[in-house]
């Protein structure tokens, strides 16, 4: 037994999702029990990836070895004896609802083979049970079965399922959901935050109840079912399953075409910054709705401090609360805008209104800062993309910036401006080429088994073929790295909707530490729902579910031991989880021809589609915006570094606002400290005199006052920082 590769898997497993977790939240900011959930939802989700490989060929090993012993086995038998399984390797699970047997026949060897293996059940043996059997040349050598190099004990992976399984239908159908609404609830304690998410969640909880109670009536109706533990447990399976496989099915249809489109178009530079210019055209006005609608809750909040101002009490006190979660700046623009909503000037206070008004600060302030970090996300993949296009035909082959980043680091001194150039326009354009052709391979190959994977003769499936193959001839690495990699395709395929779909500016995970609380949690939650049936879909790919294909007699992995087979429910067993998988073909199909983009284009949801003449003219729009946002960044830059330059001219004795203004003019009476005069900005005699900036950007919010001297060509002086003169 080797457990080296069993427990690498459950390392790097955990080292991805912390990594992860790491690039999309802020473990610092959010609270420690969403850290932990998060991170054990999503550790979960990626383990079942990382030991269903192992899982696969350690139950071909089984099997191979239960056939070599069938075969060798000195017993006498009649020409209709069947072998069963020994009681050591039952595969009776708390799942699962039938009793598990095998019969001799080697595990996926293909029924027209001339396999070396013989079936017991067609085989002579002498009735003398005194005589041994002499070894004959046709039977198999003694090491035919060699044992992989990654066995591990079936009972620790059976065990390791048991955990991992029920742990993530604890997650995300009642731990994450709760957690949700708790994080936006507006209660002040602890109970009644509880409370509050519980009655969220009521309408959610009921819907459950209400298929149960279906499902219990259906099971009392069919003869010769009883319900027991057993077949409760069951059911929560194929429910949970069944709703999984359907979510499966739209996510991962929706990604099969999506995958490869999005590879191929990444290498069209116009194409992806046109793309990328439309994005944030339409991100514009969610973030101007996010931002007018938290200012007018903000200005409920001013309306509800005036009207507490100068009282002590409970409500002051929840007042404060609120107040410290709305950031310094926020309130202070509303103070000055001097507007107060009539509503609020009346009605009586208490600690329900004062709740209900927290609950709209932290949904104001959540929707706020994702479209924040949405923005700031996609004008630095615009920035990006047009270095891109601007480099991609130059001839000096030296990639030039708009904005130099801080050269920090061993990266900045072995990436010179050239090998930049060379990698970014030549090499990643190609390898995005590369990487969509194998991902259309995968993805027709995909489509193809999902649709036919139900044939049992001939095997249509052709990762199924791919299997057997490597079963036949026991080549175990071979088996664990096509397992590893089609399960891997099917996950980005399903899970590149999470990550990067944006669902009605209610869910988004931004990079850079920029996902909140409540997209976290819904992650997890969807991640734990997925996962599972997508592994059992994996295993009805290959043929290796025996009450999917029930031609092919072997011992279930221990995966579909814990999960079970949903036999108790046949009309899910005989319709649902063997057939809807083909509406993968319409949904891939849907969405190569972009039938739902076009559909929402009309409904009024604009879609990037490059005949339609609104796109172009959204792409114009987002175009100007990065511009604008060009210009605001390069002032911010300009104000900053004067500042600092101004600060390290003057250190600690930097004037005032009113002696820098006198001294600027020549016309102060201040006493001139030695040195001092020297450090000022001269104005020559050439006619210059101060100039004051009357631009309105830069005087928007009281920040900036812009001044500057006119000099001679050639000498160009220092200019004062900005907000020097707050005083005028």
């Amino acid at each position: 037994m080797s457990y080296s590769v069993f427990l690498f898997d459950l390392c790097i497993a955990f080292v991805l999702a912390a990594v992860l977790l790491w690039r999309y939240s802020n473990w610092m900011r959010q609270p420690i029990l969403v850290t932990l959930a998060v991170l054990t939802a999503w550790y979960f989700s990626f383990l079942i990836i990382f030991i269903i490989p192992l899982d696969v060929s350690n139950t071909i090993f089984t099997n191979c070895t239960l056939s070599l012993q069938n075969t060798t086995t000195t017993t006498i038998i009649t020409p209709t004896t069947m072998t069963t399984v020994p009681s050591n390797l039952s595969t009776t699970s708390g799942t699962s609802t039938t009793s598990e047997s095998t019969t001799s026949t080697p595990f996926l060897v293909p029924h027209n083979s001339s396999s070396t293996l013989l079936d017991i059940s067609n085989s002579s043996i002498s009735p003398d049970a005194n005589m041994t059997r002499e070894k004959r040349s046709a039977d198999p050598p003694h090491d035919y079965c060699s044992s992989p190099s990654s066995l591990v004990p079936p009972a620790v992976i059976y065990s390791l399922w048991r955990v991992v399984y029920w742990s993530s239908q604890l997650l995300t159908w009642l731990v994450l959901p709760l957690m949700q609404s708790f994080t936006q609830a507006g209660e002040f304690s602890f109970l009644g935050k509880l409370k509050s998410s519980l009655w969220d969640n009521a309408i959610y909880y009921a819907s459950y109840l209400f298929i149960a109670i279906i499902l219990v009536i259906y099971i009392s109706l069919v003869p010769g079912l009883h319900l027991d533990w057993q077949r409760t447990k069951a059911i929560a399976a194929a429910a949970s399953n069944t709703w999984g496989l359907t979510l499966l099915v739209f996510m991962m249809g929706y990604g099969l075409v999506e995958v490869p489109r999005t590879l191929w178009n990444s290498s069209k530079r116009g194409y992806s910054l046109n793309q990328a210019y439309f994005k944030i055209s339409k991100l514009w006005g969610e973030r101007s709705d996010a931002e007018g609608t938290l200012e007018e809750v903000l200005v409920s909040v001013e309306g509800v401090s005036r009207r507490l101002e100068g009282e002590q009490g409970p409500l002051r006190d929840l007042l404060d609360i609120i107040m410290r979660k709305v950031p310094l700046e926020m309130m202070e623009r509303v103070r000055r805008r001097q507007r107060v909503e009539e509503n609020d000037r009346g009605g009586e206070l208490s600690e329900a209104r004062m709740a209900k008004l927290h609950k709209q600060v932290l949904v104001a302030l959540t929707a706020h800062y994702r479209t924040e970090a949405q923005w700031r996300e996609h004008v630095d993949r615009v920035y990006w993309l047009e270095d891109n296009h601007r480099n991609t035909s130059s001839n000096e082959r030296i990639f030039k910036r708009q904005v130099e980043p801080e050269k920090s680091g061993v990266m900045s001194c072995l990436i010179t401006p050239s090998i930049e150039w060379y990698t970014r326009c030549l090499v990643v354009p190609m390898m995005y080429k590369v990487m969509a052709v194998v991902a259309i391979v995968m993805s027709i190959m995909l489509t193809w088994s999902e649709v036919t994977f139900f044939s049992e003769r001939p095997t249509l499936s052709l990762f199924a073929l791919f299997i057997q193959a490597g079963a036949y001839n026991h080549s175990y690495r071979w088996l664990e790295a096509i397992s590893f990699f089609t399960i891997c395709y099917m996950c980005i395929c399903a899970y590149f909707t999470i990550f990067k779909v944006r669902v009605l500016n209610y869910y988004y995970l931004a990079p850079n530490h920029q996902s909140d609380s409540y997209t976290l949690l819904f992650s997890g939650a969807l991640l734990c729902r997925l996962t599972p049936p997508l592994c059992l879909n994996f295993l009805s790919l290959i043929h290796m579910d025996s009450h999917v294909i029930p031609s092919y007699p072997m011992l279930p992995t221990a995966y579909t031991r814990v999960m079970g087979h949903m036999d108790v429910v046949s009309i899910v067993q005989d319709y649902f989880n063997i057939y809807f998988p083909i509406l993968l073909l319409i949904l891939t199909l849907a969405t190569y021809f972009s039938i739902g983009s076009r559909l929402l284009s009309v409904l009024g949801f604009q879609q990037f589609l490059e005949q339609e003449e609104l796109t172009g003219e959204l792409v114009e729009e987002g175009r100007e915006l990065v511009k604008r946002e060009k210009r605001r960044r390069e002032r911010l830059e300009d104000q900053q570094r004067n500042k600092r330059e101004w600060k390290d001219t003057w250190g600690d004795s930097m004037p005032t606002a009113g002696e820098a203004r006198q001294r600027a003019v020549g016309g102060g009476s201040l006493p001139d400290t030695a040195g001092e005069r020297d450090r000022l900005p001269q104005l020559h005699s050439q006619g210059a005199s101060p100039k004051y900036s009357a631009n309105l950007d830069d005087l928007d919010g009281g920040e900036t006052v812009l001044w500057e001297a006119e000099a001679p060509p050639g000498k160009r002086n220092k200019q004062p920082p900005r907000n020097i003169f707050d005083d005028i």
